[in-house]
């Protein structure tokens, strides 16, 4: 019951980056075609979005796991349907239930990947 001709969209901080992370990618490639994986772009990131980049592409930017790394201003928690659609993805996924609860709102496709360790770096932001 795969899905291996679509394209999913996968968000986050990833503020740092870590192996966690690394699965998660490496489960959605086991169903899909190929991962967008988008970067928040954050003011109050503690590693930058090009070292964020260089990991992902370092680990999984080969031929055999198609991974393209972009980066976004808006946290999917507020983003609006054309610009989810501007993407050119057919599915959306994520740990955040916050984050794909209000994507499923907008009506587009989400579906849920299981985090490495409960985490989400918007509990441990400062007030």
């Amino acid at each position: 019951m795969g899905h291996k001709k679509e394209v999913v969209l996968f968000s986050g901080r990833f503020d740092p980056p870590h192996p966690g992370h690394i699965a998660q990618v490496m489960r959605l490639l086991e169903k899909y075609s190929r991962v967008q994986v988008v970067v928040l772009d954050h003011p109050d990131r503690r590693f930058p979005i090009t070292y964020v980049k260089m990991v992902f592409n370092e680990v999984l930017g080969t031929k055999k796991n198609p991974v393209e790394v972009l980066s976004h201003s808006t946290h999917f928690a507020q983003i609006t349907l054309d610009e989810l659609k501007a993407f050119k993805c057919d599915v959306y996924a994520s740990g955040n239930l916050q984050v794909l609860k209000h994507v499923e709102h907008l009506g587009f496709p989400c579906t849920y990947v299981e985090r490495a360790f409960d985490y989400a770096a918007s509990k441990y932001q400062s007030p």
